[in-house]
């Protein structure tokens, strides 16, 4: 259980990506006559748009983790 927490605080856009993609993949099944193609079309840009997402954030955690900081006068 500890790990999936530990995954979730450290991913949370991926994780909201998949999430919505769930819900999106599901929807026809509660919802029948919705059109599947337009599900699937959300689902997949929910999933690329998160895993973008995700990515920018690390590439703004590394390079603020790279910095030095700043010296005291």
């Amino acid at each position: 259980m500890y790990q999936i927490r530990e995954f979730i605080e450290r991913n949370p856009v991926r994780v909201a990506a998949v999430v919505s993609s769930i819900v999106a993949l599901f929807l026809p099944v509660f919802a029948p006559d919705l059109p599947v193609d337009q599900a699937v079309i959300f689902v997949l840009a929910a999933l690329g748009l998160g895993e973008y997402a995700q990515r920018v954030e690390d590439r703004k955690t590394d390079k603020a983790l790279r910095k030095s900081p700043p010296r005291k006068k």
